[in-house]
């Protein structure tokens, strides 16, 4: 594994994937998939390792479609995964630790900080609100705001253009091979996390410009560790 230090221009804008990266929902969102399945399907999905991993990378309004016999199911398996998701975040859903202050950090130093996730808008806000991470972004770019999702970089692009930086000085920060991958597309360098649910081995034909543990390596690469 890479040791954390990232090459070329100081980064302008840093900007993160959401779940598995700055906040930890992995429980959550298995639950309400579990749930509103079972309610709207009859069947509990997912159940193996392959498709938990195929599933939590996608956007909702891609993956929902992939199980479903047409709009008006997919549309009843929405409103049941979002029913489930508001009373359980509470108690489900928590800041990975390190990320408020490397999100505090990164504001005191003046680097424009967003979000680009494949996560739906509420609940995302959701996640924002128990959290406590709002407070430190700049811009949230996420699945409902894009035609295509990641690994395509549209929500890298959107995020970059709205805050008048270049992809030259943007850095993208997640925890998943799709991270990878819509960090390359999108031209910006990137740094991935091994804290999720990917392991180091499927990152290895993917060659991010760093590969790192936690959000510990992330400040420290980004040169706003302890004592920065």
């Amino acid at each position: 594994m890479s040791s954390p230090e990232l090459e070329g221009p100081p980064p302008a804008i840093v900007l993160f994937d959401w779940d598995g990266t700055l906040v930890d929902t992995g429980d959550i969102l298995l639950s309400c998939w579990h749930a509103a399945t079972e309610q709207v399907l009859g069947y509990r999905f997912p159940v193996e390792e392959e498709d938990r991993r195929r599933v939590l990378a996608m956007r909702a309004v891609d993956s929902f479609p992939t199980i479903t016999d047409g709009p008006e199911q997919t549309a009843a398996l929405t409103a049941a995964f979002d029913a489930t998701y508001e009373p359980l975040a509470p108690l489900n859903v928590r800041a990975h630790e390190g990320a408020e202050r490397l999100l505090r950090s990164l504001r005191d130093h003046e680097i424009r900080v967003g979000v680009v996730t494949s996560k739906s808008a509420v609940r995302r806000s959701i996640d924002g609100r128990v959290s406590g991470l709002d407070p430190y972004l700049d811009i949230v770019i996420t699945g409902d705001d894009v035609t295509l999702g990641k690994p395509a970089p549209e929500g890298i692009h959107r995020a970059i253009t709205a805050l008048g930086g270049s992809v030259e000085t943007t850095v993208y920060v997640g925890d998943g091979p799709v991270d990878a991958r819509a960090g390359q597309a999108a031209g910006v360098r990137t740094i991935c996390l091994t804290q999720g649910l990917h392991t180091t081995e499927e990152f290895h034909d993917l060659a991010p410009q760093l590969l790192v543990t936690d959000l510990g390596d992330v400040a420290r690469a980004l040169g706003y560790g302890v004592g920065s």
